[in-house]
């Protein structure tokens, strides 16, 4: 979905707030400990915000047990 009426930054933090809202509501654990970077690869290679934050989840349950 595109908003010409949005810049690039504007895009960019909605996904990564989109992002952390769907990962802290799938795992509330990784509130506060979410990797930025991580985000931001998903972001930009074009991954939808749903996909991206299961994956994300998947990824690092292992984390969030420690």
């Amino acid at each position: 979905m595109r908003n010409y009426g949005e810049t690039k930054a504007q895009r960019q933090a909605r996904y990564l707030a989109e992002f952390s809202d769907a990962v802290i509501t799938a795992e509330p654990a990784h509130a506060g400990r979410i990797e930025w970077p991580s985000a931001l690869h998903f972001y930009f290679t074009g991954v939808p915000v749903a996909d991206a934050a299961a994956r994300y989840v998947a990824n690092h349950a292992d984390e969030v047990a420690k």
